[in-house]
């Protein structure tokens, strides 16, 4: 009989345990139920990112009584989706125009050119300014200056 209760305390103890287990085991280790489904979501592969990529522009530099340099961007834009590539292909033209307006009123203000150098990113803040006015906020995500060619006379 004695037998009999060690092991009937046995056995509880051992379903204690296991159900102690569990819990520690769901509460510090095992994912909640909702974020199991969050993360599977999540890993969900992004589509790859679209790039518009723009004819080079050359801009002259020029200065008190003549050019001083030309400058060449190699441009290209970073766009959300399908429908913002066809929409900024469908008004390259303007895109193009909006550009190279920008970038010689940055030359005549004397704010593209820090010394001797392109201040790249001030071209990248104001050709971004200019797409979100053109096209809307939401079209392009960044303007891309891939190459910055400077030739001096």
């Amino acid at each position: 009989m004695k037998g009999a209760i060690l092991m009937v305390v046995g056995l509880i103890m051992l379903a204690g345990a296991a159900v102690g287990g569990w819990f520690a085991y769901q509460k510090y280790v095992a994912p909640p139920a909702e974020n199991a489904e969050q993360t599977k979501a999540k890993k969900q592969p992004e589509p790859p990112p679209i790039y518009v990529r723009l004819s080079p522009f050359t801009v002259p530099a020029i200065g008190a009584e003549r050019p001083e340099q030309l400058i060449t961007f190699v441009i290209v834009l970073l766009v959300s989706n399908q429908t913002a590539e066809s929409e900024v292909n469908d008004r390259m033209p303007r895109v193009m125009d909006t550009f190279l307006t920008t970038l010689y009123a940055s030359i005549d203000e004397g704010e593209m050119i820090n010394g001797s150098l392109v201040d790249v990113s001030g071209v990248k803040k104001r050709l971004q300014a200019a797409c979100n006015r053109l096209l809307g906020n939401d079209v392009v995500k960044e303007v891309l200056v891939q190459t910055v060619l400077q030739r001096r006379f």
